[in-house]
């Protein structure tokens, strides 16, 4: 056992394993890194508390594992990829009698709480197509396989790769009714919603679209996709030189009247005057 002051409250570290560091100097995002593999240790053991600033991504290849989650030890296994995040108390270990073999990643940025939150990622287990892939990428650039600002944009890629996988969590692993839905409504952006033909598209009934999509959204399809083209329609009034009927009718909403009146009772003010206030005109 070893006590490291602060960050680790208790480290029993593995016997075998291989780690390579990445300190980067400028013009990365992170402050450090360090990806690599560590080998079966039925001993193997770490626990941080809440002070340390590491964010922990770790891919089972083989074996079983078990992480703390909410005060409860959690079994992870091979294909499996566990998220820790910073400032958070961190405890995982193999498991004694089939002690895992995993590829990892210490993850160390001012910037990736907030990009966590904004994807909904939390501590926890996921099942994510193709980690290993990302997971091997990472190491083999934390090794300087290439130069060494490539290498470390090459680990900062992998890293928002699997932050991104993981947010799609379940719903994109079993192809779950709400992801599908939400892809079709993002899909709609420009173009004018037929529930009818969503549901038969995917073989859901127009009741269940409703009812399954606001279950996990909390909002209804065309509420959802209101919302899409209302900020859409912000983005284009600040960045083009689109006319208002231009927007509208990229929008899919037909009438221009009608579309300044929906800007208006969503957003406070017109669109012409929302376009005059955002370019300080």
């Amino acid at each position: 056992m070893r006590s490291i002051k602060q960050t680790t409250s208790y480290v029993k570290f593995p016997k075998k394993e291989k780690a390579y560091a990445l300190v980067p100097s400028a013009k990365v995002p992170f402050l450090s890194a360090v990806a690599g593999m560590t080998y079966p240790d039925a001993d193997y053991h770490i626990e941080r508390n809440a002070s340390h600033k590491i964010t922990v991504f770790e891919y089972v290849l083989e074996g079983e594992g078990e992480i703390l989650l909410n005060g409860v030890w959690k079994k992870v296994k091979s294909g499996e990829v566990y998220i820790l995040r910073a400032g958070e108390e961190h405890s995982y270990r193999s498991n004694r009698e089939t002690p895992y073999k995993k590829l990892w990643i210490n993850y160390t940025a001012d910037y990736l709480a907030a990009m966590m939150d904004a994807y909904g990622v939390s501590s926890g287990i996921y099942c994510i197509p193709d980690a290993k892939k990302y997971f091997e990428m990472a190491l083999d650039a934390a090794r300087l396989s290439g130069t060494y600002a490539d290498s470390c944009q090459t680990l900062v890629e992998c890293v928002h790769k699997i932050v991104y996988l993981a947010s799609l969590g379940e719903s994109e692993l079993e192809r779950s009714d709400s992801y599908n839905i939400r892809e079709e409504l993002n899909a709609a952006l420009y173009q004018k919603l037929d529930l009818n033909v969503l549901s038969e598209k995917l073989h859901i009934s127009k009741s269940n679209v409703i009812r399954v999509f606001k279950k996990r959204y909390g909002v209804t399809p065309y509420e959802y996709l209101l919302t899409s083209k209302i900020e859409a329609a912000k983005a284009l009034l600040l960045n083009t030189q689109l006319t208002i009927k231009e927007i509208a009718d990229r929008l899919c909403i037909l009438d221009e009247h009608y579309f300044s009146t929906l800007f208006q009772s969503r957003v406070g003010i017109r669109p012409t005057e929302f376009r005059k206030r955002g370019r300080g005109e």
